[in-house]
């Protein structure tokens, strides 16, 4: 069992409802769930088009390594693969940032898409 905070982002096709349908997942999946609101930010690379994102923290009753194997194939059932990739394009991009009080992704940890909704649910 672990204890995880989760980013999710979408820039490209309805980038709401695309938050929207992997947040829906995630609480399907994990238990002890507590979402910040759905919000934009800029792309944190300054090129790119902006995001939709928020913030999830939750219990996956798990392995961390498990989980983030599900995210992935996840980002890849909503259309993210290396074509939209190299388009700069994201349907849905869905992180571990935080496992067990860690942080496992200190870049995503510190940007601003992040901490937005992570201040929300701390």
């Amino acid at each position: 069992m672990v204890n995880v905070v989760i980013s999710i982002g979408s820039n490209c096709g309805d980038r709401y409802k695309n938050v929207e349908t992997a947040l829906e997942w995630l609480k399907s999946i994990l238990i002890e769930v507590q979402c910040s609101e759905i919000y934009e930010t800029p792309c944190a690379l300054k090129s790119g088009s902006p995001y939709v994102n928020a913030v999830l923290k939750g219990v996956y009753q798990g392995l961390g390594y498990d989980l983030e194997e599900r995210l992935k194939e996840k980002e890849h059932q909503m259309g993210r693969n290396v074509e939209c990739r190299k388009r700069g394009e994201v349907p849905v991009d869905i992180d571990i940032v935080v496992m067990d009080g860690e942080v496992v992704k200190e870049w995503d940890f510190r940007q601003k898409f992040f901490q937005i909704g992570y201040i929300q649910i701390s």
